[in-house]
């Protein structure tokens, strides 16, 4: 680990204004919770032996019912789903 980075890094994000420094904060919290959510997705992959979107897909059309795994797995699915663009 390179400690002298770490330590640079750690003078810098001090000497950032507040808005700024909540800001970035802010955006390391967001990848975080992106990197929890793509391992809860592995985990559903590896446990029912198919990707997410073949899931989804089937989940969409009501194959395969609502027990409370798929239910989780398919709002975890949404959350990282890039979403449409509406039309203005």
């Amino acid at each position: 680990m390179n400690t002298q980075l770490i330590d640079g890094l750690v003078q810098t994000i001090r000497s950032l204004p507040l808005a700024e420094r909540q800001l970035l904060l802010s955006r390391i919290k967001e990848e975080q919770t992106h990197d929890e959510i793509c391992e809860k997705l592995h985990h559903y992959e590896q446990q029912y032996g198919m990707s997410s979107e073949q899931f989804y897909q089937q989940f969409s059309t009501g194959e395969l019912g609502d027990d409370a795994d798929y239910i989780d797995w398919a709002g975890f699915y949404e959350l990282l789903r890039p979403q449409p663009l509406v039309n203005q």
